[in-house]
C-alpha cells in the first residue's frame, strides 16, 4: 500500500513520455467506501483508523496530486461496505466532470471538497484548518463525524468535533493533550463534512506512524 503512490506517479510519467505530452492531464478516482480489511490488520474493529483498510491506499493515491496536471476525485462518501465495485457510478462521473471542467477547460467551478491545510494546537484542543472550505457544513446538521485523536502512545479515540468558520475544532475527554488527527481514515467512513458545493472533505492524517 505504501509504495503504490510512487508507482502511480511513475506510471503517469511513463505515459506522458510515451505520448510525448508532458502536460497530459490525469484524473484519479479515489477508492470509495469498502469495509474489508487486510489479514495483516491489528486486532481492532474495521471502523478503527489503525485497521489495515483502503484508507492507506487512498493516502497513496493522493500522491498523484504531487505531480502537475493531475486531479483526484474524492469518493469516500460513496461505495458499498460489502461490494468492492459499487453499482452507482453517476456521482463519480459528475465529480470527474467538475475536475475536468476546472483543470482542463479553465471553467470557474468548485470541483473539490475541503482539503486539509494545517492543524493548530490550542490548550486541550486541535483546530484543523481547511482549503476549499467556504460554506463548511455537515450534510445532516450533526457534528462532523470520523475525526480521531491520539497522542504519542498511538491510542486512537473518537473526537468531539465542532465547525468554526472554515475550521473544525477537535477535543476528547479521554486525551488531556491530543497531538495527532486522522479523518475518515477507515475503509468505509460514515462522513458528513462538506463545503458549500456539497463536496466531501478529503481524508487525511497528521501523524507519521507506520501501519
Amino acid at each position: 500500500m505504501l509504495i503504490y503512490g510512487d508507482v502511480l506517479k511513475e506510471w503517469i510519467r511513463r505515459y506522458r513520455k510515451q505520448w510525448d505530452q508532458d502536460d497530459l492531464h490525469f484524473l484519479v478516482v479515489m477508492l470509495p467506501g469498502y469495509g474489508n480489511v487486510l489479514k495483516s490488520s491489528p486486532k481492532v474493529p474495521k471502523d478503527h483508523p489503525a485497521a489495515h483498510s483502503w484508507a492507506w491506499m487512498r493516502e497513496s493515491q493522493l500522491k498523484a496530486s504531487e505531480l502537475p496536471n493531475t486531479s483526484v476525485a474524492n469518493t469516500i462518501d460513496l461505495g458499498d461496505i460489502k461490494n468492492v465495485h459499487p453499482k452507482d457510478k453517476l456521482p463519480v462521473g459528475r465529480r470527474l466532470a467538475l475536475l475536468a471542467a476546472r483543470d482542463t477547460l479553465g471553467q470557474k467551478v468548485e470541483a473539490q471538497g475541503p482539503v486539509y491545510q494545517k492543524v493548530e494546537a490550542k490548550d486541550n484542543t486541535l483546530v484543523v484548518h481547511f482549503e476549499n472550505a467556504q460554506g463548511l457544513k455537515t450534510t445532516d446538521g450533526s457534528p462532523p463525524k470520523e475525526f480521531w485523536l491520539a497522542d504519542d502512545d498511538q491510542n486512537w479515540v473518537r473526537a468531539d468535533a465542532t465547525i468554526q468558520g472554515q475550521s473544525v475544532v477537535l477535543q476528547s475527554a479521554e486525551l488531556a493533550k491530543p497531538l495527532y488527527v486522522r479523518y475518515a481514515f477507515v475503509g468505509k467512513p460514515e462522513v458528513n463534512l462538506v463545503n458549500g458545493a456539497d463536496l466531501p472533505a478529503f481524508p487525511f492524517r497528521t501523524d507519521r506512524f507506520e501501519p
